[in-house]
C-alpha cells in the first residue's frame, strides 16, 4: 500500500547512486521541457505521471533552482575530494560484479549460502534482471568516475540515467508480494485538502490502494514535501561539512592496502565467474567475505573511505509516495 513513512521510493537505488556508491559514463541526451502547472495538485500529478511513463527528467525539473545547484554542487565536491585510482577501480568492480551476478545466477540462486525460503527464492529470480539492469545503467551513468563526478550534471543524469531506471522500476516489485509497481502511478490522481499560495495538503492515490496525505511547500516556484524544505539546507551544510572534513592524506596514506584489498576482490570475482558447479560457486563466494570485510575497515579506518555523507534525495520534491 502507499505509505506517507517516505517521501519516495520507487527509485531506491537512484539515491544510492547520489550518495556516490555507483558510477558511470557520459550520453547523449536532450532535455525535456521544465514546465509545470502552477496549481500545486496539477504540478505534482503531471510529475507522478511523467516520471511513471519513464520521464527521469521530471524529477530534476521538480526541484527548485537552488536544491539543483547544490546537488550539483554536492557531488562535484566529493569528485574533488575521493582519490581517483580508488574511486574508478572501485566502480570497476561494481560493473564486473553486475556481469557475474547476471552469468552466475543459476549458482546465486541455489547457494546454499543465501539460505533462502523458497518464496524468496523466487521473488529474487523475478527480480533479478531488473537489480542487474539498474546496476548495469549505474555504472555507464555519469557517475562512473572521478572525472565524472567532477563534472556531474544533474539535468543530464536525470534525463538519462534516471530514465533508464525507471524502465526496471517495476521489476523490483517484485521483491514483494504486495508491491505496487511504478506503471501504475500512471493513473495517480493528486487533489488539494487544503492549501494557500505557498502551502499546500496533498492527497495522492491510485485505484486499488490506500489514498496518501503529504504536505506541500512551494519554493522557488515548485512544490516540494514540506519537511524536506524543512531540512533541505541543514541536510546539504551536513553533508558539505563532511566531505569538507574528508582526510586526503589519510586516504592516500592507506590506499596501497586498499588497492591490494580491490586486487583480491577482482581475484575472487574472477573465480565465482570461471565456477562451473555449485561447489566452486559457493567456495569463491566464501573466499570474497575475508577481503570484504578488510576493505570495510579500512573504509571506517578512513574516516568513510569511499563513501560519501548522505544527501537529501534529489527525487523528493515530486512528491511520488513510497511503495511497499
Amino acid at each position: 500500500m502507499i505509505t506517507a513513512s517516505s517521501k519516495i521510493a520507487a527509485l531506491g537505488l537512484l539515491s544510492s547512486a547520489l550518495l556516490f556508491t555507483a558510477c558511470g559514463k557520459k550520453g547523449e541526451v536532450v532535455p525535456a521541457e521544465a514546465t509545470l502547472p502552477e496549481a500545486p495538485d496539477a504540478a505534482i500529478q503531471k510529475v507522478i505521471r511523467e516520471f511513471a511513463q519513464g520521464n527521469g527528467g521530471i524529477l530534476w525539473q521538480a526541484m527548485p533552482a537552488s536544491y539543483q545547484s547544490d546537488v550539483n554542487s554536492l557531488v562535484q565536491l566529493a569528485g574533488s575530494k575521493f582519490d581517483a585510482e580508488l574511486y574508478d577501480q572501485s566502480c570497476a568492480l561494481i560493473s564486473r560484479l553486475g556481469d557475474v551476478a547476471e552469468k552466475q545466477q543459476a549458482f546465486i540462486f541455489n547457494s546454499a549460502l543465501a539460505k533462502s525460503s523458497e518464496g524468496e527464492k523466487a521473488q529474487f529470480q523475478q527480480a533479478l534482471p531488473a537489480v542487474v539492469g539498474i546496476l548495469k545503467t549505474l555504472t555507464t551513468s555519469d557517475l562512473a568516475s572521478s572525472a565524472g563526478l567532477l563534472a556531474f550534471d544533474g539535468q543530464q543524469f536525470f534525463d538519462s540515467t534516471v530514465s533508464k531506471i525507471a524502465t526496471h522500476a517495476n521489476g523490483l516489485s517484485k521483491l514483494s508480494e504486495q508491491a505496487v509497481g511504478l506503471s501504475d502511478y500512471v493513473a495517480v490522481v493528486v487533489s488539494v485538502i487544503e492549501g494557500s499560495d505557498t502551502e499546500a495538503t496533498l492527497q495522492i492515490g491510485i485505484p486499488n490502494q490506500s489514498a496518501e496525505t503529504t504536505r506541500f511547500s512551494k519554493v522557488e516556484g515548485r512544490w516540494v514535501p514540506a519537511e524536506m524544505a524543512a531540512e533541505w539546507a541543514a541536510e546539504i551544510a551536513g553533508a558539505q561539512a563532511k566531505l569538507e572534513a574528508m582526510s586526503v592524506e589519510s586516504m592516500a596514506a592507506k590506499k596501497p592496502q586498499v588497492m591490494g584489498v580491490l586486487t583480491m576482490i577482482d581475484g575472487v570475482l574472477a573465480q565465482i565467474e570461471a565456477a562451473e558447479t555449485q561447489a566452486q560457486f559457493d567456495q569463491a563466494v566464501q573466499g570474497a567475505m575475508m577481503p570484504l570485510m578488510g576493505l570495510m575497515m579500512m573504509g571506517q579506518g578512513m574516516g568513510g573511505g569511499m563513501s560519501a555523507p548522505a544527501v537529501p534525495s534529489p527525487t523528493a520534491p515530486s512528491g511520488l509516495p513510497a511503495v511497499k
